[in-house]
């Protein structure tokens, strides 16, 4: 600042002055809208579709860009988040090379499959939903729900006046669609286009490997409930989806519907599947070994009974994706 040192005329303080109210308020201006800033969210009205659009300009100067989220609500997302909040979005973050600052939990336990990723994240206690008062505890920049579905207990002005939030899409989007969401808002566009290059050579490779034969077979994915019934994992759910519509195995034909359950009787009904794959997991049932019925299917004598880990079969986003690609090729061969 000028430090003045002698006496000037009355005329030239009156200059001073002004032009340092000025500057204050030139000062003022150009960070008032900070990143950390609470209640930086508020409703309008929602875009034609769920992916970001921005303001250059206001991103150049205060350092947030203006978005519209799939929900309608107009937020002030800082350019640069460090302190991101994104519970069950820890897989499209680490497809990214991203970290939050805490990460989903249920009973204590995060998503298993990421944590050769986020072993040193701390966890959320997510059993009874995500809570403002733990979150206000991680001090985020960013706070992100992954749907409106997540929304359903969730007071959404409780969580803005903490940090900027932000709901990435629409319900029912695919994982594709919010991986590239994701990217947009956090200006990450370039590591999604790399993310998804790597995917697809992965597909493609795991592919080739298996030829013809997924065509030729039929899999099921099935998930052990109790000794009276077990479910099956349909074309649209899941692990499932991506044994039938990614990797083309054939249904058989007592499926029915995308995660129905079947009475213990109706293992019969699986005599002729060529591949099964049994979510297991720690607390998950196991399958009925000691059942008649199950020792007389064709998959359980010729040993194609196969563990599928409940973390990243029961799961639909990139890194479990390519997990699940990764299990069927070491299992499934000629």
């Amino acid at each position: 600042m000028l430090i003045v040192k002698r006496l000037l005329p009355l005329a030239s303080i009156v200059l001073l002055m002004l032009l340092l109210a000025a500057c204050g308020s030139s000062d003022k201006t150009e960070n008032g809208a900070s990143a950390s800033s609470p209640a930086a969210s508020s409703s309008a009205e929602a875009s034609a579709d769920a992916s970001p659009s921005s303001s250059p300009a206001a991103s150049a100067e205060s350092g947030v860009r203006t978005l519209t989220d799939a929900m309608g609500h107009t937020v002030e997302v800082p350019a640069h988040p460090e302190r991101i909040i994104a519970p069950f979005l820890e897989d499209p973050l680490a497809a990214l090379g991203l970290k939050p600052v805490a990460q989903w939990g249920a009973a204590g336990q995060p998503q298993q499959y990421l944590q050769d990723k986020l072993a040193d994240v701390p966890v959320l206690n997510m059993d009874e939903g995500l809570t403002a008062e733990e979150t206000l505890s991680y001090t985020p920049d960013l706070i992100i729900f992954a749907s409106p579905a997540y929304m359903a207990k969730i007071d959404y002005d409780q969580f803005s006046k903490i940090a900027p939030t932000y709901v990435l899409a629409e319900d029912g989007a695919d994982w594709q669609t919010s991986l590239e969401n994701l990217g947009a808002l956090l200006g990450e566009e370039d590591a999604v286009k790399t993310a998804l290059e790597q995917y697809d050579s992965k597909l493609e490779a795991a592919k080739a490997q298996l030829g013809s034969l997924p065509s030729e077979k039929t899999a099921v994915l099935l998930l052990p409930q109790d000794d009276k019934s077990f479910k099956l994992f349909g074309p649209n759910f899941y692990g499932g989806k991506m044994l039938y519509q990614t990797l083309g195995f054939q249904q058989p034909a007592v499926l029915n519907g995308d995660f129905e359950a079947y009475s213990m009787e109706s293992l019969a009904d699986l005599k002729d599947v060529d591949y099964i794959f049994v979510i297991s997991g720690t607390g998950r049932p196991k399958p009925p070994t000691d059942n008649a019925l199950w020792q007389a299917l064709g998959a359980v004598k010729a040993g194609h009974v196969f563990e599928a880990d409940s973390g990243h079969w029961f799961n639909d986003n990139l890194v479990a994706n390519e997990l699940i690609v990764q299990d069927v090729v070491s299992a499934v061969h000629e």
